[in-house]
């Protein structure tokens, strides 16, 4: 039974024209036509086709190619198989590679030229420059805000700082004052003083010419000794702003020399003194003496009289001048009778002789306008009044030049 059953199944398949094992064989043949065995030439090639590489120009494009690899009877050698939807014969190799050569130059080339877009996207992944970010470049042939705009900002530096020195005259008018005549001019006090060599502002008068420079400084007349480094640091400032507001090419100075100081202020007992302002009156009372030689009260001769005389009533407030120190206090029987001496910054001393009283002690600091003592007829007097004196340097010099 067996063999019968055998036999029919075999006489089937012959009829059908053709065995399993023929239906194998046929589809080898099919895959053999169709499949090209070659062994790759280079590692470039390998990698190409081992990665799946896709081309925007689409002369490479792969996608869902299948791949396997096998070994030829020669030991030491590996193929690859590959199926393809075309035949590629040997031939063919040197022009695929000339066009992946190709593919990667015009990648590198577009790269270089600042652009986005890669050929190769499989195998470069997709790159966006980084945005160009401008910078702000100061020229010399292009308009600027200033020429103190670097890098789009301006630097907080006034210009009129280095500009040249320059000086115009000004015609003082009837009813100017020195202090309306800087304003107008955007100037300090002290600079007008000082070009114009003021001593006493109460002796400006109409008519009389001005020097008004453009830039608020000092001038100083060069001393023996003097150094640039010295005189800047004596009135706040730098050597290099001597050296270019005065266009010095080193710091040599001759003793007489007169350089500009830029942005130098006067001592302020010195710019009081000039502008009248250093000591108040110490008390009211009427002028009846005044500084220098006169015709002395009790022989009639000529004598140096070293202050002022200021007459008013016994008891009359006596005020201090100006801020100080009580330094002395004395009773003589003739000559000031009772005194009184105060010690000021930068070198001045004020005396207040004829006092009836003491208000103070010694060594005690006093306002300006602190009462002293009270007025009297002590010592050599003719009357009750006040004898008030100032002392520079341990010289008498002339109070009004100083009263305010």
């Amino acid at each position: 039974m067996v063999s019968v059953i055998e036999h029919q199944k075999v006489a089937r398949r012959r009829k059908r024209g053709g065995t399993v094992n023929g239906s194998r064989q046929r589809a080898s043949r099919h895959i053999r036509r169709n499949t090209t065995s070659f062994r790759p030439e280079s590692t470039l090639i390998r990698r190409l086709f081992s990665n799946r590489l896709i081309s925007s120009g689409g002369s490479l494009l792969r996608e869902g190619m299948a791949f396997r690899t096998g070994s030829r009877r020669r030991p030491g050698s590996t193929t690859v198989a590959v199926s393809l939807p075309f035949r590629l014969q040997a031939e063919e190799y040197p022009v695929l590679v000339a066009a992946v050569f190709f593919a990667i130059l015009a990648n590198l080339m577009l790269l270089s030229a600042r652009s986005d877009r890669i050929i190769l996207s499989g195998l470069v992944a997709g790159i966006a420059p980084p945005p160009v970010q401008e910078l702000v470049i100061q020229s010399r042939f292009v308009p600027q805000e200033n020429e103190f705009s670097v890098i789009g900002e301006v630097v907080g530096v006034d210009p009129l700082k280095f500009a040249r020195l320059e000086v115009e005259t000004y015609t003082v008018g009837s009813g100017d004052t020195l202090g309306e005549i800087a304003l107008a001019s955007g100037l300090e006090i002290d600079t007008l003083i000082s070009f114009n060599q003021i001593e006493d502002v109460r002796r400006i008068q109409a008519g009389s010419t001005m020097k008004v420079p453009n830039r608020d400084g000092l001038l100083y007349t060069v001393k023996p000794g003097d150094t640039i480094s010295a005189i800047a640091s004596r009135h706040g400032t730098t050597i290099n702003a001597v050296l270019d507001a005065n266009d010095m090419k080193s710091q040599a100075l001759e003793v007489g020399q007169v350089i500009f100081v830029p942005n130098a202020r006067l001592n302020e007992t010195e710019r009081r003194i000039i502008l009248g302002e250093l000591f108040a009156w110490p008390t009211a009372g009427t002028y009846t003496s005044g500084f220098g030689t006169r015709a002395d009260p009790f022989t009639g001769y000529p004598r140096f009289h070293n202050g002022i005389d200021l007459a008013n009533r016994v008891g009359t407030p006596i005020r201090a001048a100006a801020s100080g120190r009580v330094v002395h206090i004395e009773s003589q029987v003739g000559n000031y009778g009772r005194f009184v001496i105060l010690r000021h910054p930068d070198g001045f001393q004020t005396l207040y002789a004829h006092l009836d009283s003491f208000s103070v002690r010694k060594g005690q600091y006093v306002d300006r306008g602190a009462v002293l003592g009270a007025m009297g007829n002590t010592g050599r007097s003719t009357g009750p009044h006040l004898h008030f004196s100032v002392i520079h340097n341990g010289t008498f010099v002339n109070p009004l030049r100083y009263l305010h």
